[in-house]
């Protein structure tokens, strides 16, 4: 902007200097002309800088290490007027904030949230000589995810499910039965007939599922970028493994808002809990495995590079 200001200084001064070396009626015109244009461009101008307003486009969410923009865009409803701004980012563990420089793109090393920003945002007439503040429309976040990390010193998972058994809800196919006599509403297509014929009395194969106790994973949410790699890389791959056995589970991890908690029951689940997790403040102090929890199968994740 003040490379037009500086440019349009020099015109002024250049018509003038016309108007003074031939003083006719032309030159004068041309000076009141050269004078009048950035009122009138501001004129032209007001009612597209009244209806606009600034955005940043950046992706929302994208795995750790894939390299990534950020974008100011302007929105108005009338034709664009030039604009500007300068984008920050806000780690959302850390609170650190720093420069975003295009040439470098956003930081994806390290799994996160960052919340953009914008500075100094300013919207400008056509001619880019005046300059007024602008609205910002959001401040959107963005999550970079971790990979997963493998972990191989995980407790005997069938040790410490099937605890006791109890009838699986709505019947089906299950591996475990047991045998007990009809009652009065009981499905008919459970019926063990030939046990029935022999015994003379009506008597059902009941599908029974194992009561599962509670299945926990804890984390303290603090550490460098390295250690918090490895740690979300290890809740991811946990998360998975007990999804794919079919195990539902709950995530409990210490932050600067105290103890977080989630059940985890899908791969949404598992999703939005890291997702909210990487958003969230890292703890300054305290450990959530001073907490006692009675739990079936507990798993604690730490961050430490030689972890299994």
């Amino acid at each position: 902007m003040w490379g037009r200001r500086l440019l349009y200084l020099a015109a002024v001064v250049s018509c003038l200097g016309f108007y003074v070396a031939h003083g006719s009626w032309v030159s004068c015109l041309v000076v009141w002309i050269v004078l009048g244009l950035p009122w009138l461009s501001l004129l032209i101008s007001l009612p597209a800088m009244v209806s606009f307003r600034i955005q940043v486009e950046a992706p929302r969410a994208l795995p750790m290490g894939t390299p990534a923009e950020a974008w100011l865009m302007g929105s108005s409803r009338f034709p664009l007027p030039p604009f500007s701004g300068k984008i920050r980012l806000i780690s959302c563990i850390t609170g650190e904030v720093n420069r975003y420089r295009s040439s470098q793109g956003l930081p994806t090393q390290y799994c996160g949230g960052m919340e953009i920003v914008v500075v100094r945002p300013r919207v400008c007439d056509h001619l880019g000589l005046f300059s007024f503040p602008s609205k910002v429309n959001s401040t959107p976040k963005v999550v970079v995810r971790p990979l997963p990390v493998p972990v191989g010193d995980l407790p005997d998972l069938q040790r410490y499910l099937a605890r006791s058994w109890r009838p699986k809800p709505g019947g089906g196919f299950a591996e475990n039965h047991e045998m007990r006599l009809y009652r009065p509403g009981d499905n008919l297509n459970q019926v063990h007939w030939k046990l029935s014929a022999k015994t003379g009395k009506l008597t059902l194969r009941e599908p029974m599922e194992p009561q599962r106790g509670l299945v926990l994973l804890t984390m303290n949410h603090r550490g460098s970028g390295e250690e918090r790699n490895r740690k979300f890389g290890r809740l991811l791959w946990v998360g998975n493994y007990l999804l794919e056995q079919k195990v539902s589970f709950e995530i409990r991890a210490l932050t600067a808002l105290g103890v977080r908690s989630f059940d985890v029951r899908s791969q949404q689940d598992l999703t939005r809990a890291i997702d909210t997790l990487l958003c969230d403040p890292a703890a300054t102090e305290g450990s959530i495995r001073d907490r006692f929890y009675s739990a079936s199968w507990h798993y604690h994740i730490g961050g430490d590079a030689d972890e299994a």
